[in-house]
């Protein structure tokens, strides 16, 4: 008789355990059609007397009054945005004032935040940036690209 108590008790254990495997595994984050909707905000960076942050660039101005943008340079225009719906896997062309890129969304992760890969090509065709990132949702990613004169042409990249 004692050894049926045990061999219930491990069964119990092991009823419970499989159970809680199961329930993480109801909802795949990988499956089917993935998307994000991303915004990308092109901004001209210069080094002025005078510290200027155009209004446009509201969601990402705490991040350029910080270091290393803030150090470099003063003032910030927004020179284009556009919005885009990425699905995973395929790439998707973002157009630019100066130059061109491409984001494709390789996953997506904790339900609130994206991996991209983003290239940026100068105007000439030049691959300036390639870099695969962590874009987590309300915040912002920017890349920089310091021209030859010291000016900067960044993009900055948010995903929902």
């Amino acid at each position: 008789m004692r050894g049926r108590r045990v061999w219930l008790s491990v069964i119990s254990s092991f009823g419970l355990s499989s159970m809680s495997l199961a329930d993480q595994r109801v909802v795949p984050l990988q499956g089917g059609n993935v998307s994000v909707a991303c915004d990308f905000i092109e901004i001209g960076a210069t080094k002025t007397k005078d510290t200027s942050i155009d209004p446009a660039l509201g969601p990402v101005e705490k991040k350029l009054k910080k270091a290393p943008f803030s150090t470099q340079w003063s003032e910030f225009k927004q020179l284009s945005t556009t919005s885009k719906k990425l699905e995973k896997k395929k790439s998707e062309s973002i157009s630019l004032k100066h130059g061109s890129a491409t984001a494709t969304l390789l996953e997506t992760v904790d339900k609130s935040g994206a991996r991209l890969n983003v290239t940026i090509e100068s105007p000439k065709g030049k691959k300036a940036v390639d870099n695969t990132t962590l874009v987590s949702a309300a915040d912002y990613v920017i890349f920089t690209i310091v021209q030859a004169n010291g000016d900067g042409h960044l993009v900055a990249v948010t995903c929902r």
